[in-house]
């Protein structure tokens, strides 16, 4: 049910939610005690035995491992950084933080060099310790002492480019030696006193996608992260008489749309890969997810456009879900199509690290209309024209979104969250879209030139700065296309050589590999930041001004690029 204004593209959702006004170590402790023998969370890793973790277990080994680390000194308010795969540890590590009343900062190991990771850590400040996964041949080990010397022993910090960081915790031991220190060593049973956490209090620092090449830092409550999980739940059309709320989600812990947030909401099972981002290409991770889901008989998924569209196209998935939950872009009709064959009904989620789960619509039909999002409970919505006034129904401009709790800015980045947050509270969210006649939104793309690959959004610029750094590149222009197979931008570029003989496709996208540094565990990213098809000119047309016309290059080069599917 809608409110609008008059004819203005304004809306907001009178639905209810009750979301409980609590704090997630108690929702674990919740569920601990009422059903401890209950899985919460299940594992899966390619070519390895599958692995989960029981309420009462998570609660108990986060209670233990809380204690140790506030003997280390960690105090209510400090940051701990936490970095890996989606494992047992993680879980444990981050409900023990939460304990501690100290605030989790999550961190990525993308680039080999630890840059990224420096940069974010010490933008934010104040983290005191860091608890990470070693990683696949201690390669995440490895990156963190290009800007650290730890005590592998002790786990005490002797030297960092990180002046902060005190402390540096393993969640599993090393490979490349016997004696390190781990969580297991940290913990203690003993009596220690943990402080009280309000639900206002900071549960969660996640990143953006870093559309301009270096992610931001956003904080959640744990009031916001609970409301979130509640959102997953509201968009499946799922209540506790449907049974228990079972669901697929491949997406990194550290991510908001793959943070385990609903299980504790729900006492429900969630079910995930370890880590997703080894695979090399959507159809190979689809295939070991499809084995997944018809192994564990799951009821419920959550599928970013792309990967679901991959899963309807195999031929030997026979499973129909309850329900499946869709997002990350528009939805093209063949999901639509697939309600009734593959599952019972289709819910679309939309949002963003900044605004949180703000747009939703369920379809129960296959014959259903693709009519566009819904504002989710305690959310409004607006569209916005260029001079900064709402605009009326049916014509397009930016979206604005605000909501309970709302985006409280990007932590310690004044001028960038000037950009994006107004003095009221409305979030721009630099997607095209219009208020159609059906009172819902319909998103058209990105005002500026982001490009949504796979989930992530990714400025052409980042990509061009990349290439630009080979001496063979005179000038470079990136562009989108999309794939029609998947329904994704695709990363095209434009290339203008200073030698014809110096530089070939296969060279160039070899030197941004190296360039790039991606570590093998996400070896899934070269396919979002390394162009699939690029196209090299004599010379690339211009703006009147002097500039790249980013348009006009893309028009030239689209005969010489053809899709995976042999389509433009």
């Amino acid at each position: 049910m809608m409110e609008e204004i008059e004819n203005q593209s304004y809306l907001r959702s009178v639905d209810n939610m009750d979301v409980p006004y609590t704090t997630l170590p108690k929702l674990l402790q919740k569920w601990a005690t009422i059903k401890p023998e209950s899985e919460a969370l299940v594992f899966y890793a390619y070519d390895q035995p599958k692995t989960s973790i029981t309420f009462g277990k998570l609660c108990q080994d986060a209670v233990t491992l809380a204690k140790g680390i506030r003997r280390l000194g960690i105090d209510k308010g400090d940051i701990v950084g936490i970095g890996g795969k989606n494992s047992l540890e993680w879980l444990v590590s981050t409900f023990a933080v939460l304990f501690a009343g100290a605030c989790p900062m999550y961190l990525t190991f993308h680039d080999k060099t630890g840059d990224g990771m420096k940069r974010i850590v010490n933008k934010v400040g104040g983290c005191k310790m860091l608890i990470i996964d070693p990683g696949l041949d201690d390669i995440h080990w490895k990156i963190c002492q290009n800007f650290l010397q730890v005590d592998a022993s002790t786990g005490a910090v002797e030297e960092s480019e990180i002046p902060s960081v005190k402390w540096v915790l393993l969640t599993t031991a090393l490979e490349s030696r016997k004696q390190c220190f781990t969580i297991k060593d940290v913990i203690f049973d003993e009596n220690t006193s943990l402080p009280e956490i309000d639900p206002e209090d900071t549960a969660a620092i996640l990143q953006t996608s870093g559309s301009t090449g270096f992610p931001k830092a956003v904080k959640y409550s744990h009031y916001r992260i609970i409301k979130c999980g509640l959102h997953f739940a509201f968009a499946l059309d799922w209540n506790p008489e449907n049974g228990e709320f079972i669901l697929f989600n491949d997406r990194p812990f550290y991510w908001l749309g793959g943070y385990p947030s609903f299980s504790l909401v729900t006492g429900g099972k969630h079910i995930t890969q370890t880590n997703m981002l080894t695979f090399s290409s959507i159809p190979e991770a689809m295939m070991f997810t499809s084995e997944i889901v018809q192994n564990e008989k799951v009821p419920y998924a959550f599928f970013i456009v792309p990967f679901l569209l991959e899963l309807l196209m195999l031929k030997k998935f026979t499973w129909t879900f309850k329900g499946v939950l869709t997002g990350g872009q528009p939805v093209p009709a063949s999901c639509l199509s697939a309600i009734g064959k593959v599952y019972n009904i289709l819910g679309v989620l939309y949002g963003s690290t900044e605004a949180a789960f703000n747009m939703g619509k369920i379809y129960r039909s296959s014959n259903d209309k693709y009519v566009g999002l819904s504002a989710l409970p305690g959310v409004e919505i607006k569209i916005v024209g260029e001079n900064g006034m709402m605009v009326p129904i049916g014509a397009k401009g930016e979206l604005y979104v605000r909501n309970v709790p709302s985006f409280p800015g990007y932590l310690n980045e004044p001028e960038k969250t000037a950009k994006v947050l107004t003095d009221s509270g409305w979030y721009k969210t630099d997607d095209f879209a219009q208020v159609n006649s059906d009172r819902c939104v319909e998103i058209f793309g990105r005002v500026s030139d982001v490009m949504e690959i796979a989930g992530a959004k990714i400025l052409p610029s980042f990509v061009e700065e990349i290439i630009k750094k080979n001496k063979a590149v005179k000038e470079a222009v990136v562009f989108s296309v999309k794939d029609t197979l998947h329904n994704d931008d695709m990363p095209c570029a434009a290339v203008v050589r200073t030698d014809e003989k110096a530089l070939t496709e296969h060279s160039l996208k070899a030197f941004m590999k190296k360039e790039l540094q991606f570590s093998q565990e996400a070896k899934f990213l070269e396919s979002i930041y390394v162009p699939k098809h690029i196209v090299f000119h004599k010379e690339l047309p211009k703006t009147p001004t002097g500039k790249s016309d980013r348009s006009k290059t893309r028009d030239i080069s689209l005969p010489y690029i053809m899709t995976e599917s042999g389509e433009i």
